[in-house]
């Protein structure tokens, strides 16, 4: 239930429009958490964060966002009579868009050692 205040504030009977209250915009709610790497690991993010001009922070942020949702950037394919050029990230993705399509990518199976 909501408070006594708060629903008089909802009247617009209830509003001051001669002497109102000027306040600063509200940010959104964010969560703020604390990833451990090892040093080689960390070091190859910073390196790739700084090599596409994002700080570490916002690279990483961005990166659990693409694999969360599948928006990520992909494989961008632009070729012109006989020739072309070729863009391509590091580590493709699970899931590759082709012609609009939507296919899935099976995940590679780990290496087994048999004794």
């Amino acid at each position: 239930m909501k408070k006594e205040h708060e629903r008089e504030l909802e009247k617009p009977e209830s509003w001051d429009f001669e002497q109102p209250e000027i306040r600063g915009p509200v940010k959104a709610s964010r969560v703020v958490i604390s990833v451990a790497f090892r040093r080689d690991d960390f070091d190859q993010v910073s390196k790739y964060a700084e090599r596409v001009g994002k700080r570490v922070s916002e690279f990483i942020r961005e990166a659990a966002i693409e694999k969360a949702t599948g928006r990520g950037t992909g494989t961008l394919v632009y070729a012109s009579g006989s020739t072309g050029t070729l863009w391509a990230i590091e580590q493709m993705p699970t899931i590759s868009r082709v012609s609009g399509s939507q296919v899935e990518q099976p995940e590679k199976e780990p290496a087994t050692t048999h004794g």
